[in-house]
């Protein structure tokens, strides 16, 4: 009689350690049935999309009229945007952070400024390969908009890989331009700078340096006549004054170049932020020798300090100077950096 009761609190106890408890049965029935749904379908991906917007479904309003959210909110490009979307648009954010300005003015969700009476419903879906689609959500605040959303499929679901204009055209596009633009003042070298001091009469050649045609200006006198040749980056010119044209910035890291030429030979570098001019004339002053349309060219500091003579090496290793580039200075609103032509 005792063996048979302890060969049944063996087989209990064996038992005990090998039996999985409710939760965990639940657990695994849960997974399985997951595993079990095909993802890769119109319904799924509708209702995915669904959810994503859930926070906008039955509205309701409070005495004054505002929208009451019900549920957790939750910040929805962290949940349900791609890798490579959230990559990106981090970048752009940091920049646009630095220049203490917005990187989007409105909600991409709703393709608007203000949610207040935002509603909707998923509408075509197309395009669907096994990681690509395109997802339509029909929207309406006041007037009915939609939203176009590029999917991709990863890490075993569909999140947002972009937020499409009508014309196709996403923000990841915008953001790319935008980190492109604003990165561009610290990618100037005096290789481009060369290109605008060799060619600045010729637009096409001097464009070559990145900075855009913005004018040439000619003033004849009796006195003497006065050329200005001006290119640029992040700049727009306003109305035109007695010589030139006012130049204003429409960036944190705008900037010109200016050819002028009358009795003299000289050119202007003017930024408009402090730190880009001073990280240009030091890219500047240690830049090593290189080729420019098969001269060679070197830097050679000026005793002062304050200013580096950009040099042509002959092939007896003399060498004739082009041009000086002197220290940043302020002008106005602008930080100059005066290049003295030898002509």
């Amino acid at each position: 009689m005792m063996a048979a009761v302890a060969v049944v609190l063996m087989m209990s106890a064996c038992g005990g350690k090998t039996s999985k408890s409710d939760s965990d049965t639940d657990s695994v029935a849960t997974e399985a049935q997951e595993s079990s749904v095909d993802k890769h379908t119109e319904d799924y991906l509708r209702q995915r999309v669904d959810s994503m917007y859930s926070m906008y479904k039955n509205p309701k309003y409070d005495k004054v009229g505002m929208r009451i959210y019900y549920g957790k909110l939750i910040d929805k490009d962290s949940a349900y945007c791609s890798k490579s979307y959230k990559d990106l648009m981090s970048k752009a954010l940091d920049i646009a952070d630095e220049n203490e300005e917005p990187l989007l003015d409105y909600d991409h969700w709703t393709n608007s400024q203000d949610d207040n009476n935002f509603t909707y419903e998923v509408g075509k879906i197309s395009n669907m390969t096994d990681s690509t689609a395109i997802v339509t959500v029909n929207g309406k605040i006041t007037r009915a908009h939609t939203i176009i959303l590029s999917m991709r499929f990863e890490r075993g679901d569909w999140y947002v890989d972009d937020f499409l204009g009508d014309d196709g055209t996403g923000e990841k596009v915008y953001f790319k331009d935008y980190i492109q633009k604003n990165n561009f003042h610290k990618q100037f070298s005096l290789n481009d700078l060369l290109y605008l001091t060799q060619h600045y009469a010729e637009s096409a050649k001097a464009e070559k340096s990145g900075l855009g045609f913005i004018y040439h200006d000619s003033q004849p006198s009796d006195e003497v006549d006065e050329d200005q040749y001006v290119y640029g980056h992040d700049i727009f010119r306003t109305t035109k004054k007695e010589l030139g044209y006012e130049l204003n910035t429409s960036s944190a890291h705008a900037f010109y170049f200016m050819m002028s030429l009358d009795t003299s030979t000289n050119g202007y570098l003017r930024f408009f932020n402090q730190n880009d001019a001073n990280a240009f004339f030091e890219r500047v002053c240690n830049t090593k020798p290189f080729t420019f349309e098969g001269k060679r060219i070197v830097v050679k500091k000026v005793a002062s300090g304050k200013s580096v003579r950009i040099e042509e090496m002959r092939n007896d290793k003399s060498t004739s100077t082009m041009f000086e580039v002197h220290q940043p200075t302020l002008l106005d609103d602008w930080y100059e950096i005066y290049l003295e032509i030898y002509v």
